[in-house]
């Protein structure tokens, strides 16, 4: 039984944010560069925290989010039937939830909203944070869009990613604290760094889609084939070391950081890029879990008042995984009964 025109809408919102690499990314650094601020100061501004992060979470929920969906769609990446459950977008728009012109003003006014709340910030915590949020939202607009179009080219893409999760734990740390500090810098290479290799691994079961696009989507999965393997790797092991840094330099409770990323490490170290589709997504949901127990462990070892943050990744990521599953149902029986695609298993270009 189709679902009422409001309610169809509203789930189409929803499951446009993508809770679980939201959750993933810019609420694990905002929450760790908060923490660090914490630790520093020996306090948390609490409506800063939910200021930095409601900019965040509007930049990457629905403008990045939004803006990739639609050219994807219209790019045909993702109308693709290959086997996908956590990358091929949000499928919103192949489930009829919405329509590119919803997702387009929907895009359109939370980058405005989120461009408010910047100003807002930055007029009572400092000025610096409109330099944070212009690369924010630059880095959201261009992942996708000319003249970068990031997530169509090999590394522009991991640049903008690392950038943006660079500053919402450097951003995050300034609007506690008014400046930037070292360790928290540190921090957000180690937790951007992470972030890239997620990608990555991200990446893996697109590439046959995103090959078979219009324009192609040369990411560096596409372009380079099996040695993006040691290259999401050496991201991963940037991060390790990064936390590692930290632990010794400033203080342990970064060591809960550096165990959650060698065991990261150790994931992308044992998947294959060519494995079967269930067994690198079952390794991608095993990143995703553990990169967030490393960041909010470690904001949890530094700023114990903010040990609260760990719950909400608990209690949503099962939820989101049921929602989305029974909200594009349909659309997986479609594309499974569909016949496999000539080029499906495996479109990667040799180096």
């Amino acid at each position: 039984m189709p679902l009422p025109r409001l309610r169809r809408r509203l789930l189409g919102v929803y499951l446009e944010f993508r809770v679980v690499p939201l959750l993933a990314w810019p609420y694990t650094a905002v929450t760790l560069g908060t923490a660090i601020a914490a630790d520093d100061r020996g306090l948390v501004v609490g409506w800063a925290y939910l200021l930095a992060m409601a900019v965040a979470l509007l930049l990457q929920g629905l403008v990045a989010h939004g803006v990739n969906e639609i050219v994807d769609w219209r790019s045909g990446t993702d109308k693709d039937p290959a086997a996908r459950v956590l990358s091929g977008g949000s499928k919103v728009i192949a489930s009829g939830l919405l329509s590119v012109r919803e997702l387009a003003w929907l895009a359109a006014g939370a980058a405005l909203a989120g461009a408010a709340l910047g100003l807002v910030a930055a007029a009572t915590r400092g000025w610096v944070l409109v330099l944070f949020g212009l690369g924010g939202l630059a880095a959201a607009v261009f992942y996708t869009l000319p003249p970068v179009r990031g997530a169509y080219r090999p590394f522009a893409g991991e640049a903008l990613t690392f950038v943006s999760m660079w500053g919402c734990v450097a951003g995050a740390y300034v609007v506690q604290a008014g400046r930037l500090a070292g360790p928290a810098a540190l921090a957000g290479v180690g937790y951007a760094s992470s972030c890239v290799a997620m990608l990555m691994m991200h990446h893996y079961l697109d590439s046959g889609p995103d090959a078979r696009a219009f324009p192609p989507k040369r990411t560096s999965v596409v372009r380079f084939g099996q040695k993006v393997h040691r290259y999401a790797i050496a991201w991963a092991s940037v991060a390790v070391a990064c936390f590692a840094v930290l632990a010794v330099w400033d203080n342990p409770g970064y060591i809960v950081g550096a165990l959650g990323l060698g065991l990261v490490l150790l994931v992308h170290v044992a998947v294959d890029p060519d494995d079967p589709p269930e067994t690198v997504t079952r390794a991608e949901l095993w990143i995703i879990l553990l990169g967030m127990a490393a960041g909010l462990g470690t904001a949890a070892a530094l700023a114990p008042e903010l040990s609260w943050a760990l719950l909400p990744p608990v209690l949503l990521v099962p939820l989101e995984l049921r929602i989305s599953e029974r909200a594009h149902q349909r659309l997986f029986a479609e594309r499974a009964a569909s016949p496999p695609h000539e080029a499906a298993r495996s479109s990667r270009s040799p180096a």
